[in-house]
């Protein structure tokens, strides 16, 4: 039988044991989670970014020179009037997409799976977006959360304005953003001002002596008079009047030209010119256009 001072030299060795066991056990959990998330969070691409002053205002081409594909669905642009301008596409090495910077440091952010995201690259840009009056707050409230028509006069509004009813941009009305109306129309005369995004309407567009740096498109029909627009142009139809179209212009009727440059092509299944207007650096009278299918 042990006497009673061996049964209190066991004591402390057996409590050293199950302390050891204990850190032991603690340990490898710890280290299972900490491994087992590591293997579950997806790596950030290896892509090579550069970003150079476009040619439209205010605006900057972001190219990936080098690396593998980017799903533009899982990157933001911080800093970027567009957070969200790499969603609808792909980037691969050679292609670029363009966007506004409304901060001096702009930052692409790539998210992944279980929450994880890391910063592709940090750029120091300079912003010529002019400064903001409004933002997200604002649209909310005088578009009654989205329902309702809304003007934007005297304001500079740093957030898309999208919204069920109208949309009218006034004089010195300012959006660095997306312009929409998902079911009505869409006017802009702000007084050569410029709309910082794209302009849409589920009903018409209708443009007077401003300037879009996106594309402008219409469930219906579009009519621009005395404006520059750096994307495409696509309606039911189109009828241009002494302006510049830096992308293509789309219709599924008839294209009516007067007096405009369209750098890109026409896709419709009519055209008018009148005014010496020119497509693609040709005249307009000898320019066939294309069918709206293979645009």
């Amino acid at each position: 039988m042990y006497s009673r001072r061996a049964r209190r030299g066991l004591s402390p060795v057996i409590g050293t044991v199950l302390l050891v066991a204990i850190a032991v056990l603690l340990a490898s959990v710890a280290a299972y989670v900490a491994f087992g998330a590591a293997e579950r969070n997806e790596p950030a691409p290896e892509v090579t970014l550069e970003i150079e002053p476009a040619d439209r205002p205010a605006a900057y081409d972001l190219r990936l020179t080098n690396g593998e594909r980017l799903d533009g669905e899982q990157v933001e642009l911080r800093g970027a009037a567009d957070e969200r301008a790499l969603a609808p596409r792909d980037l691969l090495a050679g292609d670029a997409v363009t966007v506004f910077p409304t901060e001096e440091r702009l930052r692409v952010v790539w998210f992944g799976e279980y929450d994880a995201s890391y910063v592709l690259r940090e750029f120091e840009v300079d912003p010529g977006v002019p400064e903001a009056d409004a933002a997200c707050p604002w649209v909310q409230r005088e578009t009654s959360g989205g329902t309702s028509s809304v003007s934007v006069k005297n304001t500079v509004v740093d957030c898309d304005v999208v919204t069920d009813g109208n949309v009218d941009l006034e004089v010195n009305g300012v959006v660095v953003g997306r312009v929409e109306s998902e079911n009505n129309d869409v006017s802009v005369d702000n007084g050569q001002r410029t709309v910082y995004g794209p302009v849409a309407a589920g009903g018409s567009v209708d443009i007077d002596d401003s300037n879009v740096t996106g594309s402008v498109t219409a469930g219906d029909d579009i009519a621009v008079d005395g404006a520059e627009i750096w994307g495409d142009v696509r309606a039911s139809d189109v009828d241009l009047d002494t302006a510049t179209v830096h992308g293509s212009v789309v219709s599924a009727n008839q294209v009516a030209l007067d007096g405009v440059t369209v750098h890109g092509h026409v896709y419709a299944p009519s055209l008018s010119c009148t005014d010496s207007p020119t497509i693609d650096g040709q005249s307009c009278s000898s320019y066939t256009p294309k069918d709206p299918d293979d645009y």
